[in-house]
């Protein structure tokens, strides 16, 4: 049985897939950077990397982008491994939105 990242030739597929470009935006290039500086450091593999996004729920990974699943992915593999919390990111995160806006 196909899982919801299993699109390719699907028959009945509801539409064709977006090939267009965008513009890489500041945080898709760091979600691409923080992923490559975990695999240099052997922290996770992109095998691993790959079961993450696979394991999301279908209502999740169809609602998030490319990057986006990155990101998710990599906070679970953080998690699973023990290197930080999710209340360490989402602590993180916060801080960085106020600064950031």
């Amino acid at each position: 049985m196909a899982s919801i990242h299993d699109l390719g030739g699907s028959p009945g597929a509801r539409s064709s897939i977006e090939k267009s470009q965008h513009e890489t935006e500041d945080w898709e290039r760091l979600a691409d950077a923080v992923t490559v500086a975990l695999d240099k450091k052997g922290i996770k593999t992109t095998d691993e990397h790959r079961r993450a996004q696979e394991s999301l729920k279908p209502e999740l990974y169809k609602s998030l982008g490319y990057y986006e699943r990155w990101v998710v992915a990599t906070e679970i593999l953080l998690v699973e491994k023990g290197i930080l919390t999710h209340e360490e990111i989402d602590r993180k995160a916060t801080e960085l939105e106020e600064k950031w806006g």
